[in-house]
């Protein structure tokens, strides 16, 4: 009976000793790595919920890598928008300048003022990584070509509106910059205040400057400065939208901080208190081993 009694409990030894080693194995890979498991096994109760954490984090990162691209675009169409204002501001100038001058001095005004709406034309053709940015929606066709045959010399006055020169669409440029927030921030060459600045500078361009043509200086005179308050506006429009994106996505990288926080705590463990657990199984590991040598000494003695 006794060596019966002495192989049930050599067999329970065994039994805990194998499920300490493995409580032994577990302790070390979270001493080791800090994390509770390596996969979602290890913590079953909480996986579901670390799941919807790391989706949640992912599509806030592509909110983020996305607007940052779309952010660029904005700030590009900005500064082109303020170089047209700028020359808008030229055009005021020698249209003031016009006034009273020479016809020889005019002409050499007016090869100036050619050279502007090629420059005003060539900013409304910007592009960004293989993209015009004032197309619309085509945004692999250049929008705007100042050919002749299209985009007719204004040689009298009274004008009217004339987008001849624009080859994109009316596609307007959205953006969804997370679950809540859609951002408009496209602007096409055919914006009135943009036909109205390339009209200013096609009668400049062809009026008659011996005589001056007065009416057609105070057409002109009066579309760049309804040019220059649209050009104004559309500038606000794209700051506006930039801020807001910018504003998005700082509450995107403030929101992965706290997804962070949240995963973290769901897999780390604290390390003092990990190590604390590995000594101890490793020392009762270490017992059973020296309790099983005992036994297992005994049980040869018996045989002899």
């Amino acid at each position: 009976m006794e060596r019966v009694a002495t192989y049930s409990h050599q067999n329970q030894l065994v039994q805990y000793m194998m499920r300490t080693q493995s409580k032994v194995a577990a302790a070390q890979i979270e001493a080791a790595t800090g994390l509770k498991s390596t996969d979602y096994k290890g913590i079953a109760d909480d996986s579901g919920r670390l799941v919807n954490l790391e989706s949640q984090y992912r599509r806030s990162e592509r909110y983020v890598d996305e607007g940052e691209v779309v952010n660029g675009r904005i700030q590009t169409m900005y500064d082109a928008v303020g170089g047209m204002s700028d020359l808008i501001g030229r055009l005021q100038s020698l249209t003031a300048s016009l006034q009273g001058s020479a016809a020889t001095a005019a002409e050499g005004v007016q090869e100036e003022i050619s050279g502007l709406m090629q420059e005003f034309a060539d900013l409304m053709n910007t592009q960004l990584e293989g993209r015009y940015l004032f197309a619309g929606a085509k945004t692999q066709t250049q929008p705007v070509t100042l050919d002749s045959a299209t985009y007719v010399p204004i040689t009298s006055v009274p004008s009217s509106a004339d987008t001849s020169y624009y080859e994109g669409d009316d596609g307007v440029a959205y953006f969804q910059a997370s679950d809540e927030v859609v951002i408009e921030y496209g602007i096409t060459a055919n914006d009135p205040a943009f036909e109205q600045a390339l009209r200013a500078f096609n009668i400049l361009s062809n009026m008659t400057v011996d005589p001056l043509d007065t009416d057609a200086l105070s057409e002109a005179d009066d579309l760049a400065s309804a040019a220059a308050d649209g050009i104004a506006v559309v500038q606000s429009k794209l700051g506006v939208a930039s801020g807001t994106l910018e504003r998005t996505i700082d509450r995107h990288l403030d929101l992965q901080l706290v997804l962070e926080t949240q995963v973290d705590d769901l897999r780390s463990i604290d390390l003092a208190e990990a190590s604390a657990r590995l000594s101890t199984l490793e020392a009762s590991l270490e017992a059973t081993m020296s309790l099983m040598n005992i036994l297992q000494k005994n049980n040869l003695s018996d045989l002899l």
